[in-house]
């Protein structure tokens, strides 16, 4: 037997459903609600397709082929249906992907990540994924406004996150002699300027495997680029040292340099050096955003290297820090403020709180790997059309058997872990007002591969 997918004549086999033949042929078509090889039921919606014949949409997770159908999986009209399936979820979906500090930092690092390591008592990698985002992250806390601090959702309940602080402390407990420098590629570039951008571009290729040397006209590497006074000269000493513990070479008092022997070069773009050059193009002097800058130079640099070519290859250039994947801005989800209730109930159970940041971590524990999130990028959408009118509390968080939570606000209702557990997840009332829950007793019936089923941050590893 055979169907028309987007005017292609196919086979399909007994059994199986309209997204599993056109994944088979190659055809993409998201969904939400189905996971191969689980049992699920269509609700969310997502992967609705028209027969062209009838007019009639369908959603192709539970949906057998049926001879004379011609399937259409990519028109503006099945699309249409899509986004407003995924904006109708979004309307009752109350998270944050990533956390506010996040957004404010001009560097993009992830602090709300730092401060899980920092409160789970791991305080060396605390302090690794600090310098691996920031490179000279104390020197950036004298220099910057702090524009995380203002916008941190504990401010809300009393005073917002002393993050300069926490970055301090972790900067100052930096042991450079615990540093190991990472194994070599067997190639050499070089770095024009001791910038922060410079500087944490040659970080970043250090990292990468290159042999990497530093070139500063001035007698001082880094002193030049930043606010004179504004930042103790050991703490400069302290964050040039680490860096040079990695493998960096720093050389001052530099002339004319011949590059030659080098197998590519970051520089600042005033003269050609290189057939081999990435450039930092930045028209900034905001000391975060220039490390940003000197992450994604040294990104395109590496991708010249391997033969990937240069081009927008750094826009996604940081672990930690940094932008968006193949230069598209991920969609953002957010709470916006705090409801009354909410506020009152956060206070309530941060009473007693004795995580030492004292940071709510509000970012969603599953921002890398939600297919909501996914499907909200893909579709090109901004933000929610429709007001969020749901009634679950934000943060609201609870354990869900050995070493997992739930989070309510964020299911989509769409069963996965319901229908993949034995007396575990059940829903809650009906209609608009239907929920999952899990009843008490039932936590020792799930288990982790909930999560992987879970197209959300609703459930998450703890």
């Amino acid at each position: 037997m055979y169907v028309y997918l987007n005017g292609r004549k196919v086979d399909f086999y007994d059994g199986e459903t309209v997204i599993e033949l056109a994944r088979r042929e190659g055809v993409e078509v998201p969904s939400l609600c189905y996971a191969r090889g689980a049992r699920h039921r269509a609700s969310c919606m997502v992967c609705s397709v028209r027969d062209r014949v009838t007019g009639q949409f369908f959603p192709a997770c539970s949906t057998l082929p049926a001879g004379g159908m011609d399937i259409d999986t990519d028109s503006e009209e099945v699309r249409q249906l899509r986004v407003m399936s995924i904006e109708l979820l979004l309307s009752d979906h109350r998270a944050d992907c990533e956390a506010p500090c996040k957004t404010a930092c001009p560097a993009g690092f992830d602090i709300a990540a730092m401060n899980r390591l920092y409160d789970a008592g791991d305080i060396d990698g605390a302090r690794e994924f600090l310098r691996d985002g920031l490179v000279v992250p104390a020197t950036l806390c004298y220099l910057c406004n702090a524009p995380c601090e203002r916008v941190c959702r504990r401010k809300d309940l009393d005073m917002p996150v002393g993050i300069r602080e926490i970055k301090k402390l972790l900067a100052a407990g930096t042991r450079a002699e615990a540093i190991v420098p990472p194994a070599g590629n067997g190639r050499r570039v070089a770095v024009v300027g001791s910038s922060p951008a410079g500087l944490s571009a040659a970080y970043r290729l250090r990292r990468l495997g290159y042999e990497t040397t530093v070139f500063e006209r001035a007698e001082a590497a880094l002193v030049p680029h930043i606010e004179a006074g504004k930042v103790p000269a050991a703490t400069v000493a302290a964050e040039l040292e680490a860096i040079e513990r990695t493998g960096v070479r720093i050389a001052t008092s530099c002339g004319e340099v011949s590059f030659g022997d080098y197998d590519g070069l970051v520089s600042d773009g005033s003269a050609a050096r290189h057939p081999r050059e990435a450039v930092i193009t930045a028209r900034t002097r905001q000391p975060a955003r220039l490390v940003l800058e000197g992450f994604r130079a040294a990104a395109k640099l590496a991708a010249i290297l391997s033969g990937k070519g240069g081009g927008d290859a750094g826009d996604n250039a940081g672990d930690n820090a940094g932008g968006d994947a193949d230069n598209v801005r991920l969609f953002g989800s957010t709470y916006g403020r705090f409801s009354e209730a909410e506020r009152l109930d956060l206070s309530e159970r941060s009473a007693g709180d004795k995580r030492p940041s004292r940071c709510l971590h509000c970012d969603c524990d599953r921002k890398t790997d939600c297919r909501l999130r996914d499907c909200a990028t893909r579709f090109g959408i901004k933000s929610p059309r429709y007001s969020r009118e749901t009634s679950l509390r934000a943060l609201d968080r609870r354990r869900a058997g050995a070493g997992l939570g739930f989070e309510a606000a964020k299911c989509i209702r769409c069963g996965l872990c319901v229908y993949n557990s034995e007396n575990g997840f059940t829903f809650a009332a009906r209609g608009f007002d239907m929920r999952v829950m899990l009843p008490p007793g039932n936590e020792a019936n799930v288990d982790g591969r909930l999560t992987e089923l879970c197209p959300t941050g609703a459930l998450y590893a703890l």
